[in-house]
């Protein structure tokens, strides 16, 4: 009895015994590296405050000298512009041109408030939005606190400045809020040595310069200063003290002096100096209680570190034990060794052994996922084609190129090999597609990837994927060959009749549904020949009758409304008229199209209708309205239209965050279109989206752009206040955010072919027509 069990207990104890000394080594190992390497860690910690310092000094300095740099060379496009210069001579419209191009050419910048153009022979100030006298616009715009309008025109205004800096300045903007900016200004012409002509007036924000500051102020604890290329100090921070520039000029990073550590990083750009102060004693006072922290947290970590050694080993034993038991109790029979080890590797190896059928099992399945999905891409039945390829890539499907044919086959019921036997039976059409298989992939694998798909009782398909530098009239005169050579096999060894179509080449996933349905065309057409050869869809000349919208296509564009995904039946129904439209189909193939289409959008509204418990509408007489006298572009947008409706009859309708807020912008250019300047730079700080968005999904939800959007509702408010005032143009164009006439004349003859002024007069001239009838 005792010799029986003392065995087991040490071979279990080995076990526990190994987790415990293992996690004991650890320990040990780790808390005794730690003394080994604090001197290496303490100097790394030191130096890496240092670096981190100096690193934070070149990330501040990148993003302030960008932002000039940015300034700077909007400054030389503005001061090299001949608009500027057409503007200082006075040139008819060329303030306006000018102000237009100073828009466009700004970009969101933190730093960069504004800017301006200051005009010395007028007098005025141009920005991009406005043109005033220059006076007027230091009063009523800009207002320099500590200068009055005298002193800010001779020092800002007049003589020469070249990329200069001028001191901070606090401004009263808009006679309400103060702020802090730096000036920067630009004589123009920049080659003159007289009188310029005017200057270039950048605002630089000094509150974000200072908010950069302070900010590396709290992160490091030092004081921070930025001195300009002469050593004047343009920006510190806050309770910085006075800086010693003989300490500065003899600094290089890192420097030591008996207080303090200085580092300093210098601008290659505009010369422009990055320095921070950090006192020494932070230095030692970090170092000496980081010692002290370790050597506190080294004896917690000791003692404690011993309980939880065998708190860990007894908790890592638990499991293994566990499954060990688990293994003994499901065993069939006993196991042979005592080791847990032993007992979980040798029950591994035997699941491993028997896990072989069951990936047997999984490979004969393989082949059906790769037909059914290889099918429903041909058949146009998936609705997201972008991710595809990845999906046949995980199924094990590969193509060489991007170029597709597929060849639809059909067996003649009526062939010899059946009329031989009394009854068809499925054996033997079995056969023969084991025949059509077998014998055609190999001759189409000569010269294609070719993937073969039973697509019926007697009807097959091959999806035919050329070499990547395949020539596409080379590829169909290849794949008719093969075609050819396996109808004459089949006719000669079996008596069997094929019929052979082959699609024209087509690029991407997405057009195999359109070399299905030419594969079909051409099938269909060689079943009534009566030469043993197969049928190109491209010799069968011009088809003006043959437009694509198969039995599936249908399906999906009903199944996609059903499901309440209305923006992808959009999309869908888009891909259908491209398909058709690069088909250039006869008018008569056309009106069948738009025949079949309207009549699947009027069932899926009638499904909505009933199930509300409404009453259907009239098939014929809809689609007769929603046809008639359309072009293909009409028609589309008719077709859009009922999806809308389609949608606000669903009881599931579904609006997506993009289309809320598109119709956002529309209600708010409703409000505002016609009594505020509104454009895209405007509705992207409103609605805080990149003016590109805008203009993208605006286009996708409401087709139409923007800028046509805003145009028309300023056209609708202009005509009433041409018909119902005697306003001046000049004056309804102020209303409506033009700085003139110019740019509501332009509205006008864009919309209107004509002028404000003919278009208010033939309203009037059409109003007095009108009066002289009247009886």
């Amino acid at each position: 009895m005792f010799a029986s069990y003392k065995p087991r207990l040490k071979k279990k104890n080995s076990v526990y015994a190994i987790f415990l000394l293992s996690y004991i080594a650890i320990l040990i190992l780790t808390l005794s590296s730690a003394f080994i390497y604090y001197a290496e860690i303490n100097q790394r910690i030191t130096k890496q405050t240092e670096l981190s310092t100096v690193t934070l000094l070149n990330q501040m300095k990148i993003r302030i000298e960008d932002d000039l740099f940015y300034i700077k060379e909007l400054s030389n496009e503005i001061v090299f512009n001949k608009k500027l210069d057409l503007a200082a001579k006075g040139a008819t419209d060329s303030n306006t041109e000018l102000m237009k191009d100073m828009a466009s050419k700004r970009k969101p910048r933190e730093l960069l408030f504004d800017y301006f153009v200051y005009m010395s022979a007028r007098d005025e100030i141009i920005t991009p939005n406005i043109q005033m006298d220059a006076e007027k616009f230091f009063h009523l715009m800009y207002e320099f606190t500590d200068l009055d309008y005298a002193t800010f025109a001779e020092e800002y205004l007049h003589g020469n400045h070249f990329q200069e800096y001028m001191p901070i300045q606090k401004m009263n903007q808009y006679e309400s809020n103060t702020i802090e900016v730096l000036p920067y200004i630009q004589s123009f012409p920049m080659t003159t040595s007289s009188r310029p002509s005017g200057q270039v007036i950048f605002l630089i924000d000094a509150h974000n310069m200072f908010t950069l500051v302070n900010q590396m102020h709290q992160v490091t604890n030092s004081d921070i200063y930025i001195l300009d290329e002469n050593n004047r100090i343009i920006i510190s921070s806050d309770n910085a003290p006075a800086l010693d520039m003989q300490k500065v000029d003899l600094t290089v990073n890192g420097s030591n002096t008996r207080h303090e550590i200085i580092n300093k990083v210098v601008s290659d750009k505009n010369g422009w100096i990055y320095i921070s102060s950090t006192p020494k004693s932070l230095y030692f006072q970090e170092n000496t209680k980081y010692f002290m922290n370790f050597i506190i947290i080294f004896l917690v970590y000791l003692v404690g570190g011993l309980f939880i050694v065998r708190f860990l080993a007894r908790r890592s034993y638990k499991p293994l034990k566990e499954i060990n038991d688990l293994i003994k109790s499901h065993a069939k029979t006993p196991a042979d060794s005592q080791n847990e080890y032993e007992n979980i590797k040798n029950t591994l190896l035997s699941q491993i052994k028997n896990g072989k059928e069951l990936n047997e099992v999984i490979e004969k399945q393989v082949p059906i996922v790769r037909r059914d999905y290889l099918l429903n891409l041909i058949r146009g039945m998936m609705a997201d084609y972008d991710k595809a390829a990845l999906q046949l890539s995980s199924i094990g499907i590969h193509f060489t190129s991007d170029t597709f044919l597929i060849g639809a086959l059909e067996i003649d019921m009526d062939s010899s090999f059946f009329m031989d036997h009394a009854n068809l039976s499925e054996k033997s059409l079995s056969l023969t597609r084991v025949v059509v298989e077998n014998v055609g992939c190999e001759l189409m694998s000569e010269y294609f990837i070719c993937y073969f798909l039973d697509a019926g009782r007697n009807q097959s398909i091959y999806l035919l994927n050329p070499q990547e530098d395949s020539d596409p009239a080379e590829a169909i005169k290849m794949a008719k060959q093969q075609a050819d050579a396996l109808i004459q096999f089949a006719s000669r060894h079996y008596r069997l009749n094929l019929n052979f179509g082959i699609s024209n080449p087509h690029s991407e996933l997405i057009n195999l549904q359109n070399c299905y349905d030419e594969a079909k065309k051409a099938m269909e057409y060689s079943r009534l020949r009566d030469v043993d050869e197969s049928v190109c869809f491209g010799d069968l000349g011009d088809l003006h009758f043959d437009y694509y919208y198969s039995m599936e296509t249908e399906y999906q564009l009903a199944d996609l409304l059903k499901r309440g995904q209305y923006v992808g039946a959009k999309e869908f129904l888009n891909t259908i008229f491209e398909i058709n439209t690069s088909k250039n189909i006869g008018v008569g193939a056309a009106k069948l199209l738009l025949y079949e289409i309207a009549s699947t959008l009027l069932k899926v509204m009638n499904f909505f209708l009933l199930s509300r418990n409404e009453e259907p509408v009239s098939n014929k007489q809809i689609v007769e309205q929603m046809i008639q006298n359309s072009s293909i572009d009409v028609a589309r947008r008719r077709f859009i239209d009922m999806i809308d409706k389609i949608a606000e009859l669903s009881e599931n309708r579904v609006i997506s965050k993009t289309e809320k807020l598109v119709n956002r912008i529309a209600d708010y250019i409703d409000e505002n279109a016609g009594e505020h300047w509104l454009d895209l730079n405007q509705l992207s700080q409103k609605f805080e989206v990149t003016p590109q968005y805008i203009s993208n999904v605006f286009k996708k939800y409401k087709h139409e752009n923007v800028k046509d959007y805003i145009a028309k509702h300023k056209l609708g408010k202009a005509k009433i206040l041409l018909v119902s005032t005697n306003f001046p143009v000049r004056e309804i164009a102020l209303q409506l955010g033009y700085a003139n006439e110019v740019g509501i004349t332009r509205l006008f003859k864009k919309y209107e072919g004509m002028t404000p002024g003919d278009y208010r007069q033939k309203c009037r001239n059409d109003a007095n027509e009108a009066y002289r009838k009247e009886p």
